[in-house]
Order: C-alpha cells, then sequence, then structure tokens
C-alpha cells in the first residue's frame, strides 16, 4: 500500500523516494522531532527504543540546514549568500545516500 501511495505521489511530486518503506517515514518523522528541537528523551519514548545510545546514534546528528541555521547565528553577515546545497539537483543527490 506503501509502495502504491509514494508511486502515485511520484507523479505530481519528483522528490518522492524511490525506496519508501515503513522506516523511511519513522526515520523521517524522528529527524523532523530532532531538528524542530524535541528533546531526544521524548524522541526515545516515541520511538520505544530501550537505550538512548540508539536514538542518538540514529537520529542525533547535524543535517546540512541545522548546520546551516548554527553558520548564520554565528556569522550574521553571511545570511544573504547562496547555498549550493539548495539545488535541486544537489539535493537529490544527498538526499540519495543510502
Amino acid at each position: 500500500m506503501l509502495k502504491a501511495a509514494a508511486n502515485n505521489a511520484r507523479k505530481t511530486c519528483s522528490d518522492v523516494p524511490g525506496n519508501v518503506h515503513c522506516h523511511l517515514i519513522r526515520k523521517t518523522k524522528a529527524m523532523d522531532l530532532y531538528k524542530n528541537g524535541v528533546p531526544l528523551p521524548f524522541i526515545m519514548q516515541l520511538l520505544g527504543h530501550e537505550s538512548m545510545s540508539t536514538t542518538s546514534g540514529f537520529y542525533a546528528f547535524a543535517t546540512l540546514e541545522m548546520m546551516s541555521d548554527a553558520m548564520k547565528k554565528a556569522t550574521p553577515s553571511l545570511k544573504n549568500e547562496y547555498k549550493l546545497w539548495k539545488k535541486d539537483e544537489i539535493k537529490k543527490a544527498l538526499f540519495s545516500l543510502d
């Protein structure tokens, strides 16, 4: 069912990855929570992990967007500089790394 929905969505949105599976959705949601400041212990409980090292090992890493935001805070003069990684073809290459 999930593959059929992904195939259907890909017809109107080329950003939908080719290999959509349940764990991809789980990981995406966990990363979204982490990027939005939800503490790791909460994410750990939501995911049902018994160990914080499991949660932190899979989900607590800096994304390009998080690093960019940190750099903006550290160097306000660079806020309007063009970011190469925001180009569609670069994003596709980065998001396809499995």
